[in-house]
C-alpha cells in the first residue's frame, strides 16, 4: 500500500513538473514584441508652426513603423520637428531621449513622454524626406530620416 501511494505520488508529482515544463517555453518564446500605438501621430514643427496637420499624418508601412515625407527647401537651415497626437498627449509626444540632432539613415532613440526634447535636422539638399518611428519595441522608440 505505502508503495502505491510512493508511486501515485511520485507520478502525481512527474506530470505536475511536465505540465508547468511544457507552459513556461511557450510563454518565454514570445520575445518578438510589436508597439500598436491606438492615436494618431503626426510629425509637428517649425514647419507646421508646431501643428497637426493632415498632410503630415504618421501611417503605418508595417507592423509598428510608422512614416510620413517632408518637404524641406532650405539647405543648411535647421528644422525643429516632435512626432505627436492632436492633444501633445502623454505617451504619444515623441521627442529626442538623450541627443536630438538627427543625420540621414542614424537612427535615435525618442523618449515619447517628454515635453520639450524636439529632433533637429539641417538637410544638405533641398527635396523630399522619409521621417519614421519604429515603434516595434515601445520601451525603445527610434525616429530615423531618410531621402526620398
Amino acid at each position: 500500500m505505502i508503495k502505491k501511494q510512493g508511486a501515485l505520488a511520485f507520478a502525481l508529482l512527474a506530470l505536475t513538473a511536465c505540465s508547468s515544463n511544457l507552459q513556461l517555453p511557450a510563454e518565454s518564446t514570445s520575445s518578438t514584441v510589436v508597439g500598436k500605438l491606438d492615436k494618431t501621430l503626426y510629425l509637428r514643427g517649425d514647419f507646421t508652426l508646431w501643428d497637426a496637420e493632415p498632410q503630415y499624418r504618421m501611417e503605418e508601412t508595417q507592423p509598428g513603423i510608422y512614416i510620413t515625407k517632408a518637404k524641406f527647401m532650405s539647405p543648411g537651415k535647421v528644422y525643429e520637428f516632435k512626432i505627436a497626437d492632436e492633444q501633445w498627449s502623454e505617451g504619444y509626444n515623441c521627442g529626442y531621449q538623450t541627443e536630438g540632432q538627427l543625420t540621414l539613415g542614424q537612427p535615435l532613440i525618442a523618449d515619447c513622454n517628454t515635453v520639450y526634447n524636439y529632433f533637429s535636422f539641417k538637410p544638405s539638399k533641398k527635396g523630399w524626406y522619409e521621417i519614421r518611428l519604429d515603434y516595434r519595441n515601445p520601451r525603445v522608440p527610434k525616429v530615423v530620416i531618410v531621402k526620398s
